[in-house]
């Protein structure tokens, strides 16, 4: 009679679960009510831009095949108007490989507003994730994703430029100390 009785409990649990409706999805709008925003300005807002590195360092097997890069690195940022309001999507990748051939990728991605104060901007993300990939190591292998949630979502301030250099305009980015822009955190190359 247990068995019975478990069993029915069991049934309408699940069926008063499957009724349920599911809730839609909040309007992405939503996101962005009450974040600060200001126009970006037209030289930013016309395509990605982008700084990478690439390690110099190569690793080898046994057998002499080149494994790849120990190190490599990349940043991207792309400013629009949407409505006349300044949005900031981020992208990240670190990837990192062992001697012994463990892989490990990071990617982070973080979209939101951004506010223009001169040569400042603050860029206030809405959401993100953070996903990493690891591969021939010795544990742990496989993919995990982390949605951003609290301290991730923090703003974040940067002073700019737009240098000319060799014909190319590229974005230098410097902590809000360096106000004198003497020593970038990051340089960008503009792409489409």
């Amino acid at each position: 009679m247990k068995k019975i009785a478990l069993f029915i409990c069991s049934f309408l649990t699940l069926s008063l679960l499957a009724c349920q409706k599911e809730k839609p999805d909040p309007d992405p709008e939503d996101l962005y009510k009450n974040v600060p925003t200001s126009t970006v300005p037209q030289e930013l807002a016309s395509g990605i831009w982008f700084t990478g590195t690439i390690s110099a360092i190569s690793y080898f097997d046994r057998d002499g095949h080149e494994l790849g890069p120990e190190y490599e690195a990349g940043r991207e940022y792309q400013f629009s108007n949407v409505n006349g309001k300044g949005r900031l999507k981020f992208w990240q990748y670190l990837g990192m490989r062992t001697s012994s051939s463990c892989v490990t990728e990071r990617f982070t991605y973080k979209e939101g507003s951004v506010v223009f104060e001169g040569d400042k901007f603050i860029f206030y993300p809405v959401k993100g994730n953070f996903k990493t990939i690891k591969k021939g190591c010795s544990s742990e292998n496989g993919t995990t994703i982390r949605n951003a949630a609290g301290e991730d979502l923090d703003p974040v301030t940067f002073l700019w430029e737009i240098r000319e250099v060799d014909g190319e305009s590229l974005l230098y980015t410097f902590t809000e100390t360096d106000v004198a822009h003497e020593n970038p955190v990051f340089v960008y190359s503009f792409t489409q």
